[in-house]
């Protein structure tokens, strides 16, 4: 069962754009790529048509890359012969994984899609995947062993790469480091909830962002003031599978094999860039709350908003710089 994750991370519409009439000033669009929903926001110039035609291809591409759902995408052509001479954008999301695996000790770990696999059979089945199957997978698991030489990238023969942990942060920095590039001073892209903010809304202000409640639908947690800075959430409760009644969370400890259920429910992380932002809301789930938060601000530029699973409230200071307009 796939279930996709609602967006935690939310435009405020009636203050995001402004108040003033906004078909006239910005012009947003919607397609579907990565597995979720992509939206680009943008002020309206003469090229705006063009530029966001641009934009969705670019992205059209970005999957073709990093989808492994698609049988010859880049990522799957790695999966199958262990070796590639690997393009420049794929290059740039391994080194990054593994930058952000390093520094959350393994908590963050694209190598872990054979477990993955585990789990989807298991749903299949309607049987859990036996512990001594967990523990023959997890050998083969582990972003140490990636070696990447130049821009040769080589993985053992039972290993298996995701990078859907961090890829939708890049794509969301690539298209807006290419919109700015066009000439456009102010926009928003949005991945499914991992988002970049750069330049001000239609009242000239930072844009307006809500992070909701993630146990009651439209309840509205906290408002960000954001500009130039990615955002991300990872979460649990409404993306699992479903296994004899009991429900397996999507995200999985790359230390037990074991996919994460209660604590904490959501994790929403504020950086200089979405691919941080990405790598590390999925790391925060994994270490827990007060690693994280402690984490955080070892990392200096990283503010996090988490909900435990009794909707408790966890933020560090770095937060406090995202609630002022």
């Amino acid at each position: 069962m796939k279930k996709y994750l609602s967006v935690f991370v939310v435009l405020l519409l009636s203050g995001c754009i402004g108040t003033k009439n906004t078909a006239d000033l910005y012009t947003t669009r919607e397609e579907t790529a990565l597995g979720t929903f992509i939206s680009i926001t943008i002020e309206k110039t003469p090229q705006f048509t063009q530029t966001q035609d641009s934009a969705f291809s670019k992205i059209d591409r970005f999957e073709e890359q990093f989808s492994v759902y698609i049988s010859d995408s880049e990522i799957s052509r790695l999966n199958k012969n262990k070796e590639i001479k690997a393009s420049e954008d794929l290059l740039s999301v391994f080194k990054k994984s593994i930058h952000i695996s390093r520094i959350t000790g393994g908590a963050f770990d694209i190598t872990t899609l054979p477990l993955t696999k585990l789990y989807r059979e298991a749903e299949k089945s309607d049987t859990p995947p036996p512990e001594e199957k967990i523990k023959e997978v997890l050998k083969d698991i582990g972003y140490e062993k990636i070696r990447i030489t130049e821009n040769i990238i080589k993985i053992p023969s039972k290993m298996e790469v995701d990078v859907g942990g961090i890829a939708k942060g890049y794509v969301v920095d690539r298209v807006a480091e290419y919109l700015q590039r066009e000439g456009v001073r102010n926009g928003l892209v949005n991945a499914g909830g991992d988002m970049y903010c750069f330049g001000k809304n239609s009242a000239g202000t930072k844009w307006r962002v809500a992070i909701n409640n993630p146990f009651r639908k439209g309840e509205i947690l906290q408002t960000l003031y954001v500009s130039g800075y990615g955002i991300a959430t990872s979460g649990n409760y409404e993306r699992y599978l479903s296994i004899q009644g009991k429900k397996f969370g999507h995200i999985i400890n790359p230390f037990t094999g074991k996919t994460l259920q209660d604590i904490p429910a959501s994790v929403t992380v504020i950086a200089p860039d979405t691919t941080t932002a990405d790598g590390l809301a999925t790391a925060f789930f994994v270490l827990g709350i007060e690693k994280s938060l402690t984490l955080a601000d070892e990392l200096q530029d990283i503010a996090v908003f988490i909900v435990d699973a009794d909707g408790k409230i966890y933020k560090n200071q770095r937060l406090s710089q995202f609630l002022i307009p």
